[in-house]
C-alpha cells in the first residue's frame, strides 16, 4: 500500500492580507536586487554583499504563499 503525504492548510487569512504578504515578499526581492545592482555599479562588490541566496529566498516565499492558497486571493 502507497503512503499518502498531506499537507497542513495555511492560516486563514483574508484576502488582502495574503496579497500583502505576497507583495511585501516580491517588493523585498525587487529591493535587494536593486542594493546588488547599485553595489556593482560603485564597485564595491564583494561576497558579504551577495544577497543571491537572500533573493532567491524571498522570491521561493513569494511565490510558496501563492502556490499554498491556491488562488483564495
Amino acid at each position: 500500500m502507497e503512503e499518502i503525504i498531506t499537507y497542513p492548510e495555511p492560516p486563514d487569512l483574508p484576502a488582502q492580507k495574503i496579497r500583502e504578504l505576497i507583495d511585501y515578499a516580491d517588493r523585498m526581492a525587487t529591493s535587494m536586487e536593486a542594493e546588488m545592482d547599485m553595489i556593482r555599479r560603485l564597485g564595491k562588490a564583494s561576497p558579504e554583499h551577495d544577497l543571491g541566496e537572500i533573493i532567491a529566498g524571498w522570491k521561493f516565499t513569494a511565490l510558496a504563499i501563492r502556490e499554498s492558497y491556491d488562488g483564495r486571493f
